[in-house]
């Protein structure tokens, strides 16, 4: 018993020593070492070891430090907030001083240039010295307990949300709530005010609150309706009415915060059958063909569209090689995996909203945010320049009898595909104030190619003495004929 009161009456000298002693007499003899040649007042608000020392000499600093750290033994330290408590004394601490190493870098900064009185004393307020350097002198390691209480103390705070109903075609919101989190500066100045005087310390940690990202009030400002844009697929087959419900789905509902970049691609993902998606006709290399995921262009084009009309503006869009029926030329946005893609990012300090629906005949995207300040009434128009006109038919022979329900003698013909003109474009975007139209902006100036007709022609030699019925088709006599 004796030995350990021994030991522990070393400790308490130990942390005596360090903290009324060597601290601030290590502290001060080195910077006097460094500024002995005219009297430094330190600046106002200037701190040494949680001791004010503004409009004060080195000397007057050290008397004041000298005389305000009184000699302590036994130091206990808790510290509560509400029903939970934390208790510490020396014992849970190492003691030690890293003074020394403070100063030392302070030594070899000054060697290596002339660093003049003012600049050294900047660089020693920066380097500590303030409350926290001065409990963690005493209790080393203090900040590591510090960490721990307040993963029991601090509560993240939850930002207001909003969920669009189209019950009641609104939003529904949730409130936000504010988090807490210990106040750190205030916790140390206590327990360095505290140690002035006492050496049982008990203290309530003080906290602070802190906001959510986006309150209440953000969100309903996030929620007006900036675009709204809707095309049809009601004539679409069902292949293609399933893929666009898929990927509407996967659009409805999306928040993208600030200064977040939206991509459609990495939205909705790859389109593949295990996703749901089925075959439907797709353009590749200038011609329709059948994909996995037809359908889905539509569906970007009428994002797009919505999104110029909300004052958003597309950081990437594609237009397809041919025209298409269902948007205006040149006001098309043409997606595929791994090469084309849709985006926007959001430059705005709110949330954006996307909400989506398709209901088998139209699609329809709507935009909420704070994206138009100004208030403009915003408009879209594409402008034909130059009508490109359609090639010759293409006459194809049907030598597998794969239309011969319908023809079956050279001479029958079935149309399988209507030629299409092609077309040069320009695309703007227009902005009124008041009905008065302020500014324009041109999306886009494309080319569209055309689309060449197809035509099946039955195969048999018609028998002698037979003719062909009369009918109203008539074909080009310049068709290309196709083996």
């Amino acid at each position: 018993m004796e030995k350990k009161k021994v030991v522990k009456q070393i400790k308490n000298v130990t942390i005596i020593f360090i903290l009324c002693f060597c601290l601030p007499l290590i502290t001060f003899f080195a910077i006097n070492y460094y500024l002995t040649r005219k009297d430094v007042i330190f600046e106002k608000g200037f701190t040494l070891c949680g001791v004010d020392v503004s409009n004060l000499t080195l000397e007057e600093a050290k008397e004041k430090i000298e005389n305000e750290l009184k000699e302590k033994e036994n130091i206990s330290l808790t510290l509560t907030f509400q029903n939970k408590s934390w208790h510490f004394s020396e014992t849970d601490f190492e003691v030690h001083s890293n003074v020394h190493i403070v100063l030392e870098e302070l030594d070899k900064a000054n060697r290596k240039s002339n660093v003049d009185k003012s600049r050294l004393i900047r660089r020693i307020k920066s380097m500590g010295f303030d409350s926290k350097v001065a409990t963690n002198y005493v209790f080393m390691g203090f900040d590591k307990k510090i960490d721990e209480i307040a993963e029991a103390v601090n509560l993240e705070p939850v930002s207001a949300s909003a969920k669009y109903n189209f019950n009641t075609n609104s939003f529904d919101i949730t409130d936000d709530t504010s988090g807490i989190i210990i106040d750190k500066e205030k916790l140390y100045d206590d327990i360095v005010g505290n140690l002035k005087t006492s050496n049982t310390i008990s203290l309530e940690i003080a906290t602070k609150d802190v906001p959510a990202e986006f309150s209440t009030d953000d969100i309903k400002k996030a929620t007006k309706k900036q675009g709204e844009f809707s095309t049809s697929y009601a004539s679409s087959n069902a292949s293609r009415k399933n893929n666009i419900k898929i990927a509407v789905n996967s659009l409805n509902n999306l928040v993208i915060k600030p200064n977040e970049t939206f991509s459609f691609n990495n939205t909705l993902g790859k389109r593949t059958k295990n996703k749901g998606y089925k075959e439907a006709n797709i353009i590749k290399d200038g011609n329709f063909v059948k994909g996995v995921g037809g359908g889905i262009c539509q569906v970007s084009t009428t994002l797009y569209n919505a999104l110029l009309l909300s004052n958003i503006e597309v950081t990437e869009s594609h237009k397809h090689t041919l025209p298409v029926s269902y948007v205006k030329p040149g006001l098309d946005a043409m997606v595929s995996w791994g090469s084309a893609d849709l985006k926007f990012t959001n430059t705005t300090s709110l949330p954006i909203f996307i909400v989506a629906n398709a209901d088998g005949e139209k699609i329809n995207f709507k935009v909420f945010g704070d994206t138009n300040k100004n208030n403009y009434e915003i408009k879209t128009r594409g402008e034909i320049i130059k009508t490109i006109k359609a090639g010759k038919d293409k006459v194809i022979p049907d030598k597998t009898g794969m239309y011969s329900d319908k023809i079956l003698f050279k001479g029958e013909f079935l149309r399988v595909k209507s030629a299409k003109n092609g077309y040069e474009v320009k695309s703007f975007i227009d902005y009124y104030l008041d009905g008065k139209l302020v500014k324009s902006k041109m999306l886009r100036h494309a080319t569209y190619a055309p689309q060449q007709g197809i035509l099946y022609e039955g195969t048999e030699t018609l028998p002698e003495g037979f003719s062909l019925p009369k009918d109203d088709f008539v074909v080009d006599k310049n068709s290309v004929i196709n083996d």
